[in-house]
């Protein structure tokens, strides 16, 4: 897990805890966070068409990924954000 931060135009600081990263065919770029419902609906911020902090379905991702890692070690944040540690 790493910390992914973003300080907000008013000072003020989010982060999240990124467990996970996947790309999929179309190249929108998925932080999976530690915040899962169950062992298919999780937490991601998304970086696509816009980019957004929200709930996706793994199963439905999942056909489409060509990339997706654990080590976060050799991953970039996402644009805009930076890692915490």
């Amino acid at each position: 897990m790493r910390k992914m931060k973003k300080v907000l135009s008013n000072g003020e600081e989010i982060e999240i805890n990124v467990v996970e990263h996947v790309i999929l065919r179309n190249f929108w770029e998925y932080y999976i966070t530690d915040d899962h419902h169950n062992s298919d609906i999780v937490r991601a911020f998304v970086m696509g068409f816009e980019n957004e902090l929200g709930d996706i379905s793994l199963s439905e991702i999942r056909p489409y990924a060509i990339s997706r890692t654990k080590n976060l070690k050799e991953v970039a944040p996402a644009q805009g954000w930076k890692w915490a540690s």
